[in-house]
């Protein structure tokens, strides 16, 4: 079994560790559910924008070890990448990959989450729990 993730906005780190110990959904922060289905975010926006994965930048670990939870602030270039992607793109990322409706409703919903992101100037975080 892998590890529980969470995609989220915050407009601080310290309003994102408020997620920490039972995820972003449980402090009313805005969230993809993304248990399950995704973990490396970077790489399916290297995918998607058709960028090398070096010219992004790490995500930056803002609290936490392998033994609990733990929140990881997302790198710029990852979330203005993702947030740049148009509706064509994501379509056409899920007839090459032959992705189901949900995870094209999903991939949208990240898309849209980065979007928010940058439009409030927030930060985009990645909770994680083993």
């Amino acid at each position: 079994m892998g590890a529980l993730v969470d995609y989220f906005t915050a407009d601080s780190d310290p309003s994102a560790r408020r997620a920490l110990s039972a995820g972003p959904g449980a402090v009313d922060l805005p969230y993809v559910d993304c248990k399950g289905w995704l973990d490396e975010l970077d790489t399916l926006v290297a995918e998607l924008s058709g960028r090398d994965l070096s010219e992004f930048g790490d995500a930056e670990t803002v609290v936490g070890d392998d033994e609990g939870p733990a929140l990881e602030r997302m790198a710029s270039e990852t979330v203005e990448a993702l947030a740049a992607v148009d509706d064509a793109r994501l379509r056409e990322y899920a007839e090459e990959e032959l992705l189901d409706e949900f995870e094209v409703e999903q991939f949208t919903a990240l898309r849209d989450l980065a979007r928010t992101a940058i439009r409030l100037n927030q930060g985009m975080y990645c909770w994680m729990c083993p």
